[in-house]
C-alpha cells in the first residue's frame, strides 16, 4: 500500500495550499461491508480518537481569542496557531475516512505518522493586519464563505444518500469506490480550505468547488 507522505520542509507545492490527499488504491477488508455493523463497529472503535478530538476542538477554539492579535499588530499569523490547525484537521479527516470506509488503516495518535489521508498547509505568514480586527474579520470571512456553504450542504445531502450504497463495492471487491473518493473525499477537502480560511489563515480565497 502507498503512503503518501508529505512535502520536506521548504518544498511548496503547487495549487490550492490546503492539500486533503487520499490514497485511492487501498484494498478494504470486505468484512468491513457487512451492512450497518461495519460503520458501527468503526464508530466504536473511533471513540478514543473522538476524545482527542474533542480535546484539539477546544484548544483550536479558544485560539480564536488570541490569533488576531499578532495578525492585527504585526501582519503575521502565528506559527503555533498553524502547527495546531493542521495538526486538528488533519487528525479529524483521517479520523473521518476510517469511519466513512475509504481506508482500511486504524488512524494513529499522532499527527506525524504516515498514513494514506494526509493534510497538509502550505501557508505564508504575512497576512493584511486589517483581518486582525477583533470580531470583524472571523465575521467578514464567515459571510464570504456562504457560497461554500451551499455547496457543503448539497455534497452533504449527497454522502447521506451514498453511504447507503458505499458499501456494496467493499463488501463484493475489497473496493472502496472511486466515486465515493470524489464525493466524500471532495466534502472533506472542501470543509478543510473553507474552514482555514475563515480562522485567518493566510490562504488564498477557497475554491466554490473540492480542488487538490
Amino acid at each position: 500500500m502507498t503512503m503518501q507522505m508529505p512535502p520536506p520542509p521548504g518544498e511548496r507545492r503547487s495549487g490550492y495550499p490546503v492539500r486533503v490527499t487520499f490514497d485511492r488504491n487501498q484494498e478494504i477488508n470486505r468484512l468491513w461491508g457487512i451492512p450497518f455493523f461495519g460503520l458501527a463497529l468503526r464508530w466504536l472503535l473511533l471513540i478514543p480518537h473522538f476524545l482527542v478530538l474533542m480535546v484539539l476542538g477546544i484548544v483550536s477554539g479558544l485560539s480564536i481569542l488570541v490569533t488576531w492579535i499578532p495578525v492585527l499588530f504585526t501582519g503575521r499569523f502565528p506559527e503555533w496557531a498553524l502547527d495546531l490547525y493542521e495538526l486538528t484537521y488533519r487528525w479529524f479527516v483521517r479520523v473521518s475516512a476510517y469511519f466513512l470506509l475509504m481506508t482500511d488503516v486504524y488512524p494513529p495518535f499522532s499527527g506525524d505518522a504516515p498514513y494514506p489521508v494526509d493534510v497538509t498547509i502550505d501557508a505564508p505568514r504575512e497576512i493584511n493586519q486589517l483581518w486582525g480586527i477583533p470580531f470583524l474579520g472571523l465575521w467578514v470571512r464567515g459571510l464570504l464563505t456562504i457560497p461554500q456553504a451551499i455547496v457543503l450542504f448539497f455534497l452533504g445531502v449527497a454522502i447521506g444518500f451514498a453511504m447507503l450504497v458505499t458499501w456494496l463495492p467493499v463488501l463484493v471487491n475489497g473496493r472502496f469506490p472511486q466515486l465515493g473518493y470524489d464525493l466524500f473525499g471532495g466534502y472533506l477537502r472542501l470543509s478543510t480550505q473553507v474552514s482555514i480560511w475563515t480562522l485567518l489563515v493566510p490562504v488564498p480565497y477557497p475554491p466554490f468547488v473540492p480542488t487538490e
